[in-house]
């Protein structure tokens, strides 16, 4: 009688979670696409993104290398407009009228702005106010909570208290009713 194979558990295991894989890559191997392949079809689809990169590539190698230079008008231009946000020199973020500025029209003007600067800092002042009151009232409801906690009034610790009581019964009734079945 031939003797019998025993394979342990867990080396089943193993080989039975191996064979998705191991199957997995024999079918890639064999059906794989050979690099000119592969190739062929970037230049088809992403001949734009190829050049553009390309591109890029080479403005970077020419942008960092005159960063190397000293003494670079062009370069030192490129650098205060990266430095400026792109925009090449410093502007005004405000807009001021020529014409009006020291006129009654442009008094007027600014007193409408501040107006409603003011009207916007009120607000602003209100939204505050009322998130403090929302804060403060949910310090209220945590002391309450707190004060229910500490008197041991929550839904757990009644239902911990209940589930101990019908043990202690449980052992009482077996004490002194003994092995005994009714």
């Amino acid at each position: 009688m031939a003797p019998k194979i025993r394979i342990p558990a867990h080396v089943f295991g193993y080989s039975l979670a191996l064979v998705p894989p191991i199957a997995y890559a024999m079918y890639w191997q064999r059906n794989k696409q050979s690099d000119e392949e592969i190739e062929k079809v970037l230049k088809e689809n992403y001949t734009k993104n190829i050049q553009g990169n390309r591109d890029k590539k080479a403005d970077m190698v020419n942008f960092f290398a005159a960063m190397k230079e000293q003494n670079n008008p062009e370069q030192e231009k490129k650098m205060q407009e990266v430095l400026y946000g792109g925009r090449g020199d410093i502007k005004r973020h405000y807009a001021v009228d020529e014409s009006l500025y020291g006129t009654e029209k442009g008094v007027e003007g600014r007193m409408i702005a501040e107006k409603e600067n003011e009207k916007k800092s009120k607000k602003r002042k209100k939204k505050k106010k009322k998130k403090a009151e929302d804060a403060e009232n949910m310090k209220k409801d945590d002391v309450v909570i707190d004060e229910q906690t500490k008197k041991g009034l929550t839904v757990e610790s009644t239902g911990i208290a209940a589930l101990g009581a019908v043990g202690v019964l449980a052992v009482a009734s077996f004490l002194i009713g003994g092995n005994k079945r009714s």
